[in-house]
């Protein structure tokens, strides 16, 4: 029997070495969506009440290009069946922010000149404590987590009052070469000042390959509470990542997976991750690939591979490498990786009102022929709970075994400057999620949002989190939008310490200009 690691290996070698091999003009060298755009929840809308004919395939950020492409479907559809007003600020907006684009693909010109794009302001008032993530000092990862604030590129909040300042630039230096930038600055009572970078890139062409080197956030997969493989819950990478501009049709025997797209990324982690714990390795490399499929217009699967490897002291020999890439295993002494490697999907069910199915399953590097040390994540959008899709909802749920994003090697375990890689829910631990939400006019919407965590679920004393919070979002006038959030997470046996019980508190407010 095959094992199954080497089967996807097989797969994402395959598809690397067919997705760069066509030319693509210099019009789809675009920046990326910022993972934090509401352009996101809008495409995921329209999707979901059947106005895109293609299916996007969980492979974040999107560029402005795709963007536009799947609004240029929109405007078709909806040029044939009636749009709801809620709809119409969506594609309103849209076509407003992604106007270059559109106009490029119309065969004009647009000017894509390095300019300001968007400025945000928010003030935030958070009442709570980090959480450490295990019971057990030799087990888990060494890494930290604050409730009511995940997936959001490895910024915590200071007790009590926060100010945050970011904006984001981009434009082209020429039509091979696109960059961007997004500062941010912060003010807290904790830490004082703070200034970051969130995303800072510059992006070309080879051909049909896009080559991006910079910092941006990266999130694989469809989950709406996170990725288990790789997901903007860090701060982001410092990477290079190659991508192919348009997807590839395989020919021949392949044809039946229809579209194709590939990305791949090489990273250093710190080179002081012995700083607080002398058996850790310092500078181990982090290498991602993902190749994902389209057999069907209605159905999108996708293969990742992720991997921490070598590092300080730990380098490579010529014979290591094939026991690398599929997942051989090695003993404590001679460990010298970290892999992770598995498959998402995505199914759209027109006839049952688009109602979409999404999954992830993963496994780590124990298993030789079959994952026994697997994550899972499944969940359902239900984009029309009313005739007009005014209401939705999305239902989930995702679960980690003992072994995840631990490591006897890495003992910080899959974890970037004090966060998980992957999943804020951490190890051996599972999830319920649910959102309920209503579009209240074209241009603003209300959401309630109800979740669950236990973690450590082996441990004498489990750390359970239930979470519950209220989004509203929209829009004060021309080019000027609002965010609110106000939540409260119950954390029973905090810190895994047996009736030490307390509740966070969160509410926060944005305002985001476009220029």
């Amino acid at each position: 029997m095959i094992a199954w690691k080497q089967s996807l290996t097989a797969a994402l070698l395959i598809s690397s070495l067919s997705a760069g091999v066509q030319a693509s003009p210099s019009d789809l060298v675009s920046h990326n969506v910022p993972l934090s755009s509401p352009l996101y929840s809008y495409i995921e809308k329209f999707d979901g009440l059947g106005y895109m004919k293609s299916i996007p395939d969980g492979t974040k950020p999107y560029t402005r290009m795709q963007m536009a492409q799947w609004l240029t479907e929109i405007r078709i559809e909806a040029a044939h069946r009636p749009v709801p007003a809620y709809l119409a600020g969506m594609k309103n907006e849209l076509e407003r922010e992604l106007a270059p684009e559109l106009q490029i693909l119309a065969g004009g010109v647009a000017d894509t000149s390095l300019a300001l794009r968007e400025v945000r302001l928010e003030f935030g008032n958070y009442d709570g404590n980090s959480l450490r993530y295990r019971r057990n000092p030799d087990s888990g990862p060494r890494a930290g987590q604050q409730p009511l604030n995940n997936n959001n590129n490895g910024y915590r909040y200071g007790r009590d009052a926060n100010v945050v300042a970011s904006a984001l630039l981009t434009g082209k230096l020429d039509p091979d070469v696109a960059v961007a930038l997004a500062p941010r600055i912060s003010y807290d009572d904790d830490r004082h000042g703070d200034a970051a970078l969130t995303s800072g890139y510059v992006k070309t062409r080879l051909n049909g390959t896009a080559i991006q080197v910079g910092k941006d956030p990266v999130f694989w997969g469809h989950g709406a509470t996170g990725s288990l493989i790789l997901g903007n819950n860090m701060t982001p990478l410092t990477s290079i990542k190659v991508s192919n501009l348009e997807p590839y049709r395989t020919n021949g025997f392949f044809r039946f997976l229809g579209d194709m797209n590939f990305t791949a990324l090489y990273s250093e982690l710190e080179s002081n991750r012995t700083r607080f714990n002398q058996d850790e390795v310092d500078s181990p490399s982090f290498v991602g690939m993902r190749s994902t499929f389209t057999p069907q217009q209605n159905f999108t699967f996708g293969l990742s591979f992720t991997s921490m490897v070598g590092g300080k002291g730990k380098g490579l020999s010529s014979g290591d490498y094939w026991d690398w890439l599929i997942g051989e295993n090695a003993d404590a002494a001679a460990d010298k990786w970290n892999n992770i490697a598995g498959f998402d999907f995505k199914v759209r069910v027109p006839k049952w009102n688009g109602i979409q199915v999404y999954g992830e399953l993963y496994g780590e590097d124990q298993a030789n022929y079959m994952p026994s040390k697997i994550a899972e994540r499944v969940g359902v959008y239900i984009p029309r709970l009313s005739q007009d899709g005014a209401w939705d909802m999305k239902v989930e749920y995702a679960n980690t075994s003992s072994a995840w994003y631990g490591h006897q090697l890495y003992t910080n375990g899959y974890v970037y400057k004090g966060d998980i890689i992957g999943d804020p829910i951490g190890h051996n631990a599972s999830q319920y999620y649910m959102q309920l939400g209503n579009y209240l006019d074209k241009d603003s919407k209300l959401s309630l949002n109800v979740n669950q965590v236990k973690q450590d679920r082996d441990a004498p004393v489990q750390q359970t989190i239930k979470s519950l919070w209220l989004q509203y979002e929209t829009k004060l006038q021309d080019r000027v939008f609002l965010d609110g959030q106000v939540g409260m997470a119950r954390v029973s046996n905090a810190d895994f310490n047996g009736g030490q019980d307390e509740t966070d508190h969160f509410a926060g407010i944005s305002v985001r200009w476009l220029y």
